[in-house]
């Protein structure tokens, strides 16, 4: 009776602990999967919101799309807002300066997501690996569903995305946009067969660093316009005119 209560004494001041299996077998899967379950919880999570993303999308002149290894969060998207309105050019209707909106889609290459999926101590997961891919290519089908749309005033992509969505196909050639001898920066910065600038290559660029936290390595595209059938485009002349003088003002941006 004694050792009865020795041991509630005990368990009360948190001496013993009682664990049913249900816990134990949690913190055994925790122990052996914490580097998937991680992972697995970071891509979930970069679906959640893309999907908020196209589902809550507020309201602008001109949408831009960015799919590449990097994630932006609120305050990164909204300063890359601020620098591409600060240089936009007038509307069409001259009722004010273009708004802008980003849709963002994190795309990695299979050598970046098994990166992503090993630990500090070396050990690689498969599992989360799997798991990481299959969201990858998740995000990849959306933002080319969403080039297809038509939508987008310009593209801002990586090199694995630009290859993988074959945007060449349906990119205007640098050479067709600039109506003068091309800039340093097109000289220079043109990818893709001429279809292509290098963002990290634009004086814009390389002046804001709001801009930075986006690789240097991402390519600007101006996509051609988009016919929803033989006869109409899915973008107005108007509207795309537009888009061609946005994509201009980032090529052809000076520093003060």
């Amino acid at each position: 009776m004694e050792e009865h209560n020795k041991r509630e004494e005990k368990q009360a001041a948190g001496e013993i602990v009682v664990k049913n299996r249900f816990t134990v077998w949690i913190e055994n899967f925790w122990y052996h999967h914490k580097g998937a379950v991680i992972v697995v919880g970071f891509f979930l999570l970069l679906g959640i919101v893309c999907f908020a993303q196209c589902s809550t999308r507020a309201s602008g002149d001109l949408t831009v799309s960015f799919a590449g290894s990097y994630t932006l969060d609120g305050e990164e998207r909204a300063a890359i807002v601020d620098v591409l309105e600060s240089i936009a050019p007038q509307k069409a209707d001259k009722s004010g300066t273009l708004t802008m909106l980003i849709n963002d889609y994190s795309v990695y290459t299979e050598e970046e997501l098994r990166a992503m999926c090993t630990d500090e101590k070396g050990e690689y997961s498969p599992a989360a690996f799997a798991n990481a891919k299959q969201v990858n290519s998740d995000h990849l089908k959306t933002f080319g569903t969403y080039v297809m749309a038509g939508e987008c005033a310009f593209w801002l992509v990586s090199d694995f995305v630009y290859k993988e969505q074959n945007l060449e196909n349906l990119a205007v050639p640098l050479t067709e946009l600039f109506d003068t001898t091309p800039t340093s920066a097109v000289k220079e910065g043109a990818v893709g067969h001429g279809y292509a600038v290098r963002l990290g290559d634009t004086a814009l660029y390389q002046y804001y660093d709001a801009l930075k936290v986006l690789p240097a390595d991402t390519l600007l595209v101006m996509p051609k316009p988009i016919y929803g059938n033989i006869f109409e485009p899915t973008i107005d002349e108007e509207k795309y005119e537009e888009c061609l003088q946005m994509y201009r003002a980032i090529v052809e941006f000076r520093a003060p």
